[in-house]
């Protein structure tokens, strides 16, 4: 694809998102606006309760919304801008975050940042005991990992447990994954609370109104935060570097992909022997990307990529 064709592409991405009344919850300025505001906290509740009802002891009743820098107090002295940091009545504390871009450690990285808050509450003198307060890292990824190549789930727990004994389990850190493109109902198919939310946070930006189906406060809430007409200038200008920067990592994917295999097939060799697919697939396994979508893209076995 040549510059001048990704311009073109680029410029009737830009055309089709003008036209849309609704803000695409995935980016991270529409999302703050819909579930981490202080005013409207029904929305950040009702998704803590329904994403981590297996982990959580008692359900979310309040929550206090908290400034989501955290400067680093440890050894590599690394901050944190977290997306959304909140804390309910009984002292747990939570971690919201929204990924719409592949990233090679994902998991580290909520690992890291669920480490920078539990360092965050350690208290001065030698009478602490080290009892924190639970944390629980909620991380909606609107992409897919190989990590779970096998699995239709679409929200996954990790936790300290005990591999002798898997039934014995230490909830003082929780990292919980929502894969986004795994959920794949239809509006008439969401039942559950659940559902809904998840449907509203792949799909609101596709809507010209709220769908009747989603009725009530919680949603007239998440749809009126979405709604573009509603935006401040900075809001608008946040929004529009942000659909911005998803076209341009889209364009350069799809080019990287078209020019591995264009140099395969321009020399005559199996593509698997053309060192622009070689380095195209590296590429792609280092953004996180499924074996499986590599093999088909560049026609290496899944085995050669593991090499890679």
């Amino acid at each position: 694809m040549n510059s001048k064709k990704m311009t073109e592409e680029l410029e009737e991405l830009q055309k089709l998102e003008g036209r849309k009344r609704f803000a695409n919850l995935t980016f991270d300025m529409p999302f703050k606006k819909a579930f981490g505001s202080e005013s409207e906290k029904e929305p950040l509740i009702a998704t803590l309760n329904v994403c981590l009802e297996k982990k959580l002891a008692y359900p979310v009743a309040d929550v206090e919304i908290l400034n989501p820098y955290i400067a680093g107090e440890t050894l590599l002295n690394r901050d944190a801008e977290l997306d959304i940091r909140c804390r309910d009545t009984r002292g747990n504390k939570f971690i919201v975050e929204m990924q719409i871009a592949k990233q090679k450690h994902f998991i580290k990285r909520s690992v890291f940042y669920s480490s920078t808050i539990v360092a965050s509450t350690a208290k001065k003198g030698d009478e602490w005991d080290y009892d924190f307060p639970n944390v629980y890292s909620l991380n909606f990824m609107n992409f897919d990992m190989n990590l779970w190549e096998d699995s239709d789930e679409v929200i996954h727990t990790v936790s300290l447990s005990d591999e002798l004994i898997p039934n014995i389990r230490f909830d003082c850190i929780n990292l919980v994954y929502v894969r986004l493109p795994k959920f794949g109902k239809s509006l008439s198919e969401c039942e559950s609370l659940k559902d809904k939310l998840l449907f509203s946070l792949r799909h609101a930006h596709e809507f010209d109104e709220k769908p009747e189906q989603l009725c009530g406060a919680l949603f007239e809430k998440i749809f009126l935060a979405a709604k573009i007409a509603n935006f401040t200038a900075k809001e608008h200008s946040e929004y529009r570097a942000g659909l911005m920067n998803k076209w341009d990592y889209g364009a350069s994917m799809k080019f990287a992909r078209e020019e591995g295999i264009a140099i395969g097939e321009a020399k005559g060799v199996a593509i698997g022997e053309a060192k622009g697919v070689l380095r195209t697939a590296r590429q792609m396994k280092a953004e996180g990307l499924s074996f499986n979508l590599i093999s088909k893209v560049t026609g290496l076995s899944e085995a050669e990529i593991e090499r890679l």
